[in-house]
């Protein structure tokens, strides 16, 4: 595909229905980028352990939390039910509970819970089980509003870990990543859940939509929805659902597209995943998208990469198999920086100048994101435990939760002052 040329593109997380002051309200934080709020902290030093505010007990899942205001929302399985919990953020006290009958029989992985990350609205909740039943729920009583067994209605399979693709939001739209035989994705009322549009066919896969939106110079004319699928990337417009373009990223077998797209400064958009796949970076325009760039670098499993600056910060390996290290790569052009060779499978949130690397395995880095190497401001480390789900961050406390099969737990740190 020929390159378009792009000035500039502005990925974000758009919800009329979104807390204004909302910390981490759903996927990867308030902007879903992996970037914390402004009033996010890290101190400079850590002389001692991370101070433990509170700890409660967890069910089975993958799924991260969403912090807002003082509402702490976790979403988990319990026997044969998915469980919504709403915890006060200061003393991890239950608020309310909802259970949700669970659809989910389970696939290679024997944690039959929930994968995709809760939306924190206004007055709701919204939550999408490994089933693919999309709920929506009163914040304040945790009553269901409406829900949908979409990935049923839409044909779409199990594959190897059910559904784990975190839903977009944007306006009085909920759009979904489905992979069905007869929708690649689908956009839902918020009001209702009635549908909008769906889009053409396509696999699914566990990466989650993102919006690209026009500003002054860009080539985009109007929104994209940009769609990651198990073979290739499509972005459909906004308002239709119609195709607008799509280019291959992916292959056919036991392959995973878990990474969430990230963007740089240009508007660029990064993909990555592992299985010998590797990366690419795209340039988005109105009618096609073209190839920037393709490595092999950072090659991720399942953590998606962060961009800070001109600098992108990202995982690469499989958990289950070879070498893993930690990399820094040039945002323009993928070219690599640096790498920090022997870590564990790692998130990455980005906070000020800082990156916070959380390893599944509970160790704990603060780095300096202009540093020309890796350059560790502090190292510490969490309760014994696998920590593969993704973290939420803040002000200055980090959530996070154990995975390990029994005796799982939610946790809230506070990391300095």
């Amino acid at each position: 595909m020929d390159c378009v040329r792009c000035f500039c593109l502005l990925i974000v997380l758009v919800s009329s229905g979104l807390d204004a002051n909302a910390d981490w309200p759903g996927l990867l934080g308030p902007s879903r980028n992996g970037i914390a709020s402004p009033g996010s902290e890290l101190p400079k030093t850590l002389d001692a352990q991370p101070k433990q505010i509170w700890a409660v007990e967890a069910g089975q899942g993958y799924a991260g939390p969403a912090v807002a205001g003082d509402d702490f929302v976790l979403f988990e399985r319990i026997g044969e039910n998915d469980r919504v919990r709403l915890l006060s953020l200061e003393t991890g006290k239950e608020v309310w509970r909802r259970e949700l009958k669970a659809g989910y029989r389970g696939g290679v992985d024997s944690d039959r819970g929930p994968r995709s990350v809760p939306t924190i609205l206004d007055d709701s909740i919204l939550v999408y089980s490994a089933a693919g039943e999309l709920t929506l729920l009163d914040r304040k009583s945790g009553s269901v509003k409406w829900t949908r067994p979409l990935r049923k209605e839409y044909q779409a399979e199990d594959g190897f870990f059910g559904a784990g693709s975190t839903p977009l939001v944007v306006d009085n739209q909920v759009i979904v990543n489905i992979g069905g035989k007869s929708a690649g994705a689908v956009s839902v009322s918020l009001e209702d859940g009635k549908t909008i549009w769906t889009s053409p066919a396509a696999e699914d896969s566990y990466a989650s939509p993102i919006l690209l939106t026009p500003k002054e110079g860009s080539a985009i004319t109007s929104p994209i929805v940009l769609v990651p699928s198990k073979q290739k990337t499509f972005g459909v417009d906004l308002a239709k659902g119609s195709l607008v373009w799509d280019f291959p990223f992916g292959q056919r077998g036991p392959t995973v597209n878990a990474a969430t797209p990230v963007t740089n400064a240009n508007g660029d958009v990064f993909l990555t995943s592992s299985y010998e796949i590797g990366s690419l970076l795209v340039r988005p325009g109105p009618a096609d998208a073209g190839i920037v760039a393709r490595g092999t670098e950072i090659s991720s499993q399942y953590s998606t990469p962060i961009v800070i600056g001109d600098k992108i910060f990202g995982s690469d390996g499989r958990e289950d198999r070879g070498e893993r290290a930690y990399k820094c790569l040039q945002a323009s052009d993928g070219k690599l920086l640096w790498e920090q060779p022997n870590m564990p499978i790692c998130h990455s949130i980005g906070i000020g100048g800082t990156v916070l690397i959380a390893g599944i395995d509970g160790q704990i880095w603060a780095i300096d994101s202009s540093a020309d190497t890796f350059r560790t401001l502090w190292k510490t480390e969490l309760p014994r435990g696998m920590y593969r789900a993704l973290p939420a961050f803040s002000g200055n406390r980090l959530y996070v939760r154990t995975s390990n099969g029994t005796g799982d737990k939610w946790y809230c740190f506070q990391i300095g002052g």
